[in-house]
């Protein structure tokens, strides 16, 4: 961030995906091409739903959570307690610490949650409601479920920016932890899969349609044949501290934050535009006062939309040129909405960290309209310093974050 303010470092990650819980499940399955996309049935008995895939996590092993707490959760708590977890133990930290701030959202609140609800209510049968059912569907229920769980007694902001929730809580944290609002912060974003998901998309006609029977190819950003989202799940959390409190605790570093920007695009609600997109990069530039020739890598908000794909790499081709090597882990993971800024950055530090980088899967046939940068497309050694992490939202809310291979001096 700007000198004078306290450095920021990340000292804790913790992820739950399509492939299961864990940030080293998520890192070296990425790395060895393997799809978190599958068709599911249920959404063919929606005759408007026209996509009949998505990444959703497999059954995971929740009784490390106290049944008492677990009754007030959905999936997305579930998994945002057990991403939780993980960030707090990679940090070295045996419970929350005391007074740490904790940012934490979802596009929605949990759709099952609320049509369970609605039924009820809808066939006058209140009474049937548990005092549970409104703790799940609240709108900060993951933030609540969470900080009950693990007794985080510091400030709570159950932030929500949709699709760009997870990336910004980050960059948030970040900011208060360099103004010296706080010293440590567990952030991130988390999402559990609904059909109405798909469905929102596919009225929007932007949910992947054209490869239902080979769902491992439905998910493919930048590439000529890429027809729209594939809607997934998970969560992605990190620890993020000053320097000088991980310094003092003695512990690993996964990188340092160094730059953030955030700004809104006004021209379309459903999509950002190039200039937008620019801007919103530059900022983040000018917050880590760092020419464009020094950042040595772009991981691509890139959903696998015709236009969102081609205005952001115009934005980065603007920014950086056509050499600065660039990837979208959507075709991987599908687009797991709030979760996807935490998660996709939490793999690329690990990939920056081993000097190895998954490539945009299923980019076969690069559309013209994405050719103004760089596009990686296999696996490959590479020595990062500095990496851009991108997160856009329906709505028009965008940020991109900055961060640093840490290196011991």
């Amino acid at each position: 961030m700007n000198s004078g303010k306290q450095r920021v470092v990340i000292s804790g990650i913790g992820a739950v995906s399509p492939y299961g819980a864990g940030a080293e499940l998520l890192t070296e399955s990425l790395l060895a091409g393997r799809s978190g996309v599958v068709f599911l049935p249920e959404l063919t008995e929606i005759p408007a739903i026209n996509s009949h895939v998505a990444g959703v996590v497999p059954e995971l092993n929740v009784s490390v959570i106290p049944r008492h707490f677990r009754r007030s959760m959905t999936k997305m708590s579930l998994y945002a307690t057990l991403a939780a977890q993980e960030a707090l133990r990679d940090a070295d930290h045996e419970r929350a610490p005391e007074g740490m701030s904790f940012l934490l959202g979802s596009t929605m609140s949990s759709m099952a949650a609320w049509l369970a609800f609605a039924e009820k209510f809808l066939n006058k049968q209140l009474e049937l409601v548990k005092t549970t059912a409104v703790f799940q569907m609240m709108n900060h229920s993951p933030l609540a479920n969470v900080a009950q769980a693990l007794d985080i007694q510091g400030p709570g902001y159950g932030n929500c920016t949709a699709c760009a929730t997870g990336l910004m809580n980050v960059g948030m944290a970040a900011q208060l932890i360099a103004s010296g609002l706080a010293e440590t912060v567990l952030c991130g974003g988390t999402d559990e899969y609904h059909p109405i998901m798909t469905g929102c998309f596919s009225i929007m006609n932007a949910a992947s349609d054209q490869f239902n029977d080979r769902p491992e190819l439905a998910s493919r950003p930048f590439d000529r044949q890429r027809g729209g989202i594939v809607c997934s799940e998970g969560c992605g959390m990190l620890v993020v501290e000053s320097l000088d409190s991980a310094a003092k605790r003695g512990v690993k570093i996964h990188a340092e934050i160094i730059g953030f920007g955030s700004n809104t695009e006004t021209k379309n609600i459903a999509t950002p535009s190039a200039a937008s997109i620019g801007q919103c990069i530059r900022l983040a530039l000018a917050d880590a006062d760092l020419d464009a020739a020094q950042v040595n890598f772009v991981n691509a908000h890139a959903t696998s939309t015709p236009v969102g794909d081609a205005e952001e790499c115009a934005a980065i081709g603007a920014v950086f040129g056509a050499n600065t090597p660039v990837n979208s882990l959507k075709g991987h993971l599908g687009h797991t909405m709030a979760a996807s800024g935490c998660l996709e950055l939490i793999a690329s530090i690990r990939m920056m960290q081993r000097g190895t980088f998954a490539p945009t899967l299923n980019l076969t046939d690069p559309d013209p309209e994405c050719a103004a940068v760089h596009h990686l497309r296999e696996v490959t050694p590479l020595t990062v310093n500095i990496l851009q992490k991108n997160s856009f939202a329906l709505g028009g809310t965008n940020c991109s974050l900055l961060v640093k291979r840490w290196q011991e001096s």
